[in-house]
């Protein structure tokens, strides 16, 4: 798959979406909000607000700021350059080291999407001593791997890790310079049925859950809470019509990410979509992952583990739910 045309088609139906919603209202009526975010199907709740008109609904002017990645997305929202991102807790967990001063005011999407695409000669994890296997530096990826690591009691000495960006990774699985990669859809698919090649897929439930999470600077927080309130609702009802039109969320997401419907369908099935934020439980983890980040050197030497409280807002969340 060409991931640039894919971008670009993506952001294609993100702007009619926005569009379509546009000409319904009138948008001088419409508080504009910049959104930034890249296109996994993890995000598939955004997507259902962008065809639903459910921005326009609240009152709001979506405009969708196109991000190649989680990092990317949290220094747009840092800066200013995008009022909200979508991003996951590990990208908070990891900026926190470099003071990046965003806030995490709700999650909605609780899913486990990483697994390890593999040679043959990889049945079990078991059998992963000796091999090379790439993984997306300092990401869910990454972590996943090393828990993947602990729990059959690997040292990541056992291992070769090979730090690859997810377009290179096929390819390098299909050259034989890898025997395996930690990635999500459809890039997992892609590998199990490439023609001729025996790889396959090898899931570990249980391992890790990432958040994806609606991400704000302070000054937005601030001076715009109103909008964000608005902004939470429209979510809230997207993730409600998700969880009730299987169909039509598959369809959305499939047409979003630019997967096949029953790739999307499968994914989409493990997801837990719904609007929260447990602070207690995300500062927990976000610790877990900060320990796991100074321990493998993504994070300085002497490194203090950030004080997660100061990354997480629920109460834009909780005036959500009064209004």
């Amino acid at each position: 798959m060409d991931m640039n045309i894919t971008r670009r088609h993506a952001t294609a139906l993100l702007m009619a979406a926005l569009g379509g919603g546009l000409r319904s209202a009138h948008a001088e009526d419409l508080a504009p909000l910049r959104i930034a975010h890249d296109l996994p199907i993890a995000w598939l709740p955004l997507y259902v607000a962008y065809e639903r008109k459910l921005w326009q609904s609240e009152g709001i002017g979506a405009t969708t700021i196109p991000s190649p990645h989680g990092t990317a997305t949290l220094i747009s929202v840092a800066g200013g350059a995008a009022d909200i991102g979508v991003s996951t807790d590990m990208s908070v967990c990891v900026g926190a080291f470099s003071k990046t001063a965003v806030k995490i005011i709700a999650s909605f999407n609780q899913v486990e999407n990483m697994e390890l695409a593999c040679t043959s000669a990889i049945q079990s994890p078991a059998d992963l001593k000796g091999k090379r296997i790439a993984v997306v530096q300092a990401n869910p990826s990454q972590y996943y791997f090393s828990l993947l690591l602990k729990k059959y009691n690997l040292a990541p000495t056992d291992v070769s890790l090979v730090r690859l960006g997810p377009a290179e990774m096929l390819s390098a699985l299909n050259g034989g310079s890898i025997d395996g990669f930690v990635w999500q859809e459809p890039f997992l698919t892609q590998a199990a049925k490439t023609e001729g090649k025996k790889f396959h897929r090898l899931r570990e439930p249980g391992l890790n859950k990432i958040f994806a999470s609606i991400i704000v600077n302070e000054k937005t927080l601030r001076e715009r809470r109103p909008v964000l309130v608005k902004a939470l609702r429209a979510l809230d009802q997207a993730c409600t019509f998700t969880r009730s039109n299987a169909a039509e969320s598959v369809r959305i997401g499939a047409q979003f990410s630019q997967m096949d419907p029953a790739v999307a369908a499968d994914a989409i099935s493990r997801m837990e979509i719904g609007l929260s934020l447990d602070a207690p439980v995300m500062k927990a983890k976000m610790i877990d992952q900060a320990n796991w980040a100074i321990a493998e050197g993504i994070a300085r030497p002497g490194s203090v583990v950030p004080d997660y409280m100061d990354y997480l807002d629920p109460t834009v969340l909780a005036d959500a739910r009064r209004s």
